[in-house]
């Protein structure tokens, strides 16, 4: 899958904020399980206490459902 097909360039700039750099090519499933986890990282590394975490899960979620795609 293309992520820079299937994402919006607001998605873009959250992928990139988590420190994923997406070139314009198809990934592997391997690679989007990769990022997937990098960006769980990347959200659970903020602060719960002021709602970070759930701030970043809901800009996310789309993103999520792009990379989850079957």
């Amino acid at each position: 899958m293309n992520l820079i097909e299937k994402c919006s360039n607001d998605e873009i700039k959250l992928i990139e904020q988590a420190g994923i750099m997406i070139e314009n090519k198809d990934y592997s499933k391997d690679d989007l399980k990769q990022y997937e986890a990098r960006i769980i990282d990347y959200i659970m590394s903020h602060s719960s206490k002021n709602g970070d975490i759930s701030k970043l899960r809901n800009q996310y979620e789309n993103i999520f459902s792009i990379i989850n795609i079957k």
